[in-house]
């Protein structure tokens, strides 16, 4: 996608979340700085340069983190400018490169000269979870598409959702409850079962060198781990309320 489309689609959303003067350079610049500065990812025997068009969903998510967390920390600045990153990829990602990208560089011009669907833009802005699942899922489901129109309009409709669920800072009572009352299960319960499981198992399979009681205790610690799943849930929550670290 061209710069030109990527800036309208970005002044399209700050309009619409009423960003300060500020704020919106940050988020327009973080739009195109992934084509400024070629983006790698680095690790233990690889590193490689990410790719526009075919960017994972991890490094997507980084950016969105990195956004969250900046956003927690009234660091608007620095969160506005990862939540453009994000969606850079995430608009690149609804433009389809055509067989051995002979026709990419028609579509994308195509898409430059049409106007922003302002209606996709305010769809997007209403239709939203402000959650980490939700983002992840919007990500997986913005496919290439190859009529310009439907690319645009994609690319618009989960960029605005994706903005509003990162910038929504509202947590409801009912959930910091529901993650106190899981922490204390997980805490009280579930932990000490599956850890008092485990080390029965190990001593007595040394002491009687015999698998047997190590493999009976095994039920014990699957189901405490099972029985534990709300607070795994909630936790990722809490850390995207900032109620724990990432």
């Amino acid at each position: 996608m061209k710069w030109r489309s990527h800036i309208s689609i970005g002044k399209a959303i700050a309009d619409g979340l009423d960003m300060p003067p500020g704020e919106r350079k940050a988020f327009l610049d973080g739009m195109v700085e992934p084509d400024r500065h070629k983006e790698r990812m680095n690790g233990p025997g690889y590193s490689y340069r990410v790719s526009h068009h075919r960017s994972p969903r991890r490094v997507i998510m980084l950016h969105v983190w990195m956004a969250r967390r900046s956003f927690l920390r009234k660091d608007n600045y620095q969160g506005c400018r990862h939540l453009g990153m994000a969606l850079h990829y995430v608009q690149d990602r609804s433009t389809s490169k055509g067989l051995m990208g002979l026709t990419h560089d028609r579509r994308e011009a195509a898409m430059a000269d049409l106007d922003v669907p302002l209606k996709a833009v305010r769809d997007g802005l209403s239709r939203y979870v402000p959650s980490p699942r939700f983002i992840s899922r919007s990500i997986s489901l913005t496919k290439p598409r190859k009529d310009p129109s439907a690319a645009l309009y994609q690319a618009c409709f989960r960029s605005a959702a994706i903005s509003a669920a990162v910038m929504d800072m509202r947590r409801s009572s009912e959930f910091k409850r529901q993650y106190v009352s899981a922490t204390r299960r997980h805490n009280v319960f579930h932990m000490p079962l599956a850890i008092g499981a485990m080390a029965i198992g190990i001593s007595l399979t040394v002491v009687w060198t015999s698998p047997h009681p190590f493999l009976a205790s095994l039920p014990f610690m699957v189901t405490a781990i099972w029985m534990d799943r709300p607070y795994r849930r909630l936790s990722r929550l809490a850390a995207w309320y900032g109620l724990r670290s990432h």
